[in-house]
């Protein structure tokens, strides 16, 4: 594709000079290879070292960080040991940016490169065995002298963020049977690439069966989701979830998260929840560039997936929890990804993720001319305004989504593994939110 050079200064990217002829997206979708002749420079900042599509693929610098303390054991076990700070991102990018999460792959030369694709992966599944479900349970709690364990079968694990610890691996095409591989290459036949998704009871206790039912209800309500199994492994609870990022040989598909696309065109877009759920539906309207293949279609999308955060107390529907696909050439709205109730913890009790918002809720626009800060209901129809959504669509979306969630409670109460007091809270919360769609209708 190209290739990148990091200054103190910049960050640099130059498309191989028949790279356009291609027909690939490239970089991002803002970085279109036939617009770019000339090498792309963004200024480096304290935000990001990298283009946001590659700075994606570094697991941020948190000591908690699962999957960044397992790239930092696996440095450790092949003798390298970079300066804490940017010198350790760059090792990480250059050692696993490959096989990660959406299409792109870095390595450190042309030869690594070559030597990726031509190298098939290790066949064979290995069992989820006692062995291997105390490994995790050891690392899960940071006690992880086992962590040599998870080295040994994995090798250096392509990044995958988010709040609870998650590996890429492969399983049996047909769906989950207990055995587990790494990540497929290009020709892998017979095998299914997953994200496994590990519960940290401490922290979040119940959040796995938190997941399968946020997957549950959004599949029942009309939305696209992956497959996904529930796995128990020596008393360590996981989620298995199919990736729709890869083709049925292996190949990547184009994806690129809204955070990505957005942090990409705008330098005021520092972190994944520092634009309003307004600007995305700006993005997707923007006349110079096409995000999607069907706009108003997308627009739709992104209202209704608002609506069921709302209703089931997700909170985190932040720019990387919403990205775009290339389906049979054309690019739309991922299926649902990371649809959990985070309001049901107390850490995460909040409408929307802090620094986004929707139609000026809780602000005082010049517009209105008026001393009282905006209200749900006057915010909703604000946003659905800017959205060009007509008052007869969004009222039915209300309505089908609403009828979707009405057994919510219901369900929440047969978790076994989430706490009464979480469970409590997140019934009251839904309970609000219907009353205030209530309003609107």
């Amino acid at each position: 594709m190209g290739t990148l050079t990091v200054t103190d200064l910049a960050c640099r990217f130059t498309y191989e000079a028949a790279y356009a002829e291609t027909g690939l997206r490239g970089l991002g979708l803002v970085y279109p290879p036939d617009q770019f002749a000339d090498t792309i420079v963004r200024e480096r900042n304290e935000y990001f070292d990298f283009f946001p599509p590659l700075q994606c693929l570094v697991p941020p610098r948190s000591e908690r960080n699962f999957q960044r303390t397992l790239l930092l054991k696996y440095l450790q076990s092949i003798h390298v040991n970079p300066s804490p700070g940017f010198d350790t991102d760059w090792e990480m990018l250059i050692r696993s940016g490959h096989g990660a999460i959406g299409h792109l792959d870095v390595f450190a030369s042309d030869e690594a490169a070559l030597q990726w694709y031509a190298t098939p992966a290790k066949k064979g599944l290995f069992e989820l065995d006692g062995k291997f479900g105390f490994s995790l349970k050891e690392f899960m709690t940071w006690f992880d002298d086992e962590a040599a364990t998870l080295i040994d079968v994995l090798g250096p694990t392509p990044t995958v963020g988010g709040a609870i610890p998650k590996l890429p691996l492969s399983i049996n095409r047909a769906g989950w049977d207990g055995r587990i591989g790494l990540p497929t290459r290009f020709g892998d036949t017979g095998l299914t690439d997953i994200i496994l998704k590990l519960e940290n009871s401490a922290a979040y206790p119940g959040i796995i069966e938190l997941e399968i039912l946020g997957l549950d209800i959004h599949k029942a309500a009309g939305f696209a989701v992956p497959r996904y199994w529930p796995v128990e492994v020596n008393g360590l609870r996981a989620l298995a979830i199919e990736r729709f990022d890869r083709t049925a040989s292996g190949s990547a598909v184009f994806m690129e998260s809204i955070y990505s696309i957005l942090a990409s065109g705008r330098k005021t877009v520092t972190n994944h929840y520092s634009a309003s759920y307004d600007s995305i539906g700006a993005a997707l309207d923007n006349p110079h560039i096409q995000l999607v293949a069907d706009r108003k279609a997308a627009k739709l999308h992104l209202l209704e997936r608002f609506i069921m955060a709302l209703l089931t107390g997700n909170g985190d529907l932040h720019l990387e929890n919403l990205s775009l696909l290339e389906q049979d050439g054309k690019l739309a709205f991922s299926p649902v990804y990371d649809p959990v109730a985070m309001r049901a913890y107390s850490i995460h009790n909040q409408l929307y993720p802090r620094g986004m918002g929707f139609g000026d809720y809780g602000d005082m626009p010049a517009d209105l001319k008026t001393d009282a800060p905006v209200d749900f209901k006057t915010a909703f129809m604000r946003f659905t305004k800017s959205l060009g959504i007509h008052k007869n669509v969004y009222i039915q979306s209300i309505k089908r989504l609403m009828l979707a969630t009405l057994d919510y409670p219901d369900r929440i109460h047969q978790l076994k593994t989430l706490p009464d007091e979480n469970k409590t809270n997140l019934i009251r919360i839904h309970k609000e939110i219907r009353k205030q769609f209530e309003k609107i209708l």
